[in-house]
């Protein structure tokens, strides 16, 4: 169900946050998409975030060297606290793709209702994991990503406070950091009267916003009235104009393929049509999916498509409602040891390793979903399949450290 655009209003809110002395030492990517090497690289500088967000140790005593490693960074001045409220125009820039939004704060009370719209189901034990970290440390270092319905004024504004010097300029990743800092009460105040009729999806981060918003509801409980201004009232965010969006697909890999080849694509062929093709390539359109299936690539066409539902149509639903699950017995893909995910790897000829290297039988190479498939689909209500989309570049965390 549409909400009736009156009774939108999604408040915005500037944050006292602290900063790091050396981004470029300090920052590192989300949580949830570091590798166990990659940790374990970063725990050799004593500098990095990676302390405060995937600590060492076992049971408690994580959220408990999570908590001194956010004390340490404050100690030992690698943070330093900002006293006037501000907004952030961050942006990441590269030759083949640049993207760029606001770092501020968004009213957890319109999560609640719905204003800032989710499409991703939680998982207990990962909300489970991450509200414990926040009510450890009492802070938020990890950015939600949020998009909103492209605007010209809410971009121009960006524009405004691009024209200043950058606080951060450094390279990571491949791509050329920036960020902006904007105190001026005026320019705040427009974007907040901007924002008041938008609705704001979230595209990456469904369970920093739940732990988010479950520390709320702890903190409101311990309090007699409704403390509108504080920090715990706020989410820390990265809002971007949906055309400011590169979506890459979050691939499907299937260990082992637990029938022969020719009864697979038997199968197959009641809901694609299937050609072989003489090498890696990648889809060209959406219900168009490129396969490798032991070491050959097939290009599979959706043969049937009256869809029920613009959620029925994504590719990402059609493979877990037809082939998983039916065909490959994954009827919960989360869950599941015969499969696994790869997101953010672009290069077709890198993918069929999978197969002919690393042992695995099949590679689903899947055309991305586009942004307003999946702003229509939350905007019904609606729950995207598990893994489908990866948005690349990530934004970086420890930019800003919203302390609650």
């Amino acid at each position: 169900m549409h909400i009736p655009l009156m009774h939108i209003m999604v408040k915005i809110s500037p944050l006292k946050p602290y900063l790091p002395r050396n981004p470029e030492e300090f920052t590192t990517n989300p949580y949830d998409v570091i590798s166990d090497e990659e940790a374990k690289k970063l725990k050799l500088n004593p500098n990095s975030l990676i302390h405060l967000i995937l600590p060492d140790g076992n049971g408690k005593e994580i959220y408990e060297n999570a908590a001194k490693a956010f004390q340490r960074y404050k100690d030992d001045g690698l943070i330093t606290k900002e006293d006037q409220p501000s907004i952030f125009v961050y942006r990441q820039e590269s030759r083949s793709f640049s993207h760029q939004g606001l770092i501020m704060g968004l009213s957890l009370q319109d999560y609640e209702e719905g204003n800032i719209v989710r499409h991703e189901y939680t998982r207990e034990k990962a909300l489970k994991d991450r509200t414990n970290h926040i009510l450890a440390t009492n802070v938020a270092a990890g950015l939600v990503w949020c998009v909103f319905s492209a605007n010209k004024k809410i971009n121009k504004t960006i524009e405004k406070i691009k024209m200043k010097d950058p606080i951060f300029i450094f390279s990571m990743n491949d791509y050329k950091h920036f960020l902006w800092q904007e105190t001026d009460t005026k320019i705040i105040e427009k974007l907040a009267q901007l924002f008041k009729n938008k609705k704001v999806y979230i595209a990456d981060g469904h369970h920093r916003a739940a732990s988010a918003a479950e520390y709320r509801k702890i903190q409101l409980s311990k309090n007699d009235m409704d403390e509108l201004d504080k920090p715990w009232q706020y989410l820390l965010s990265y809002v971007a104009s949906d055309d400011q969006i590169q979506i890459l697909p979050y691939n499907r890999v299937i260990k082992k393929l637990l029938m022969s080849v020719e009864d697979f694509l038997k199968k197959l062929g009641e809901i694609y049509e299937i050609k072989q093709k003489d090498r890696a390539f990648d889809p060209k359109r959406k219900n168009q999916v490129a396969m490798c299936l032991k070491g050959k690539w097939y290009e599979l066409s959706v043969k049937d498509k009256d869809f029920k539902s613009k959620r029925d149509s994504l590719d990402v639903a059609i493979l877990q409602d037809k082939v998983l699950n039916p065909i490959l017995g994954i009827s919960d893909p989360r869950a599941d040891e015969n499969i696994f995910f790869v997101g953010g790897v672009k290069n077709p000829i890198d993918m069929e390793r999978y197969v002919t290297e690393k042992g695995n039988d099949i590679f689903f190479n899947l055309y991305p979903v586009n942004i307003k498939d999946l702003e229509a689909i939350a905007d019904l209500g609606g729950v995207m399949p598990p893994k489908s989309t990866w948005f690349d570049p990530k934004v970086l965390s420890g930019l800003i450290l919203h302390d609650l």
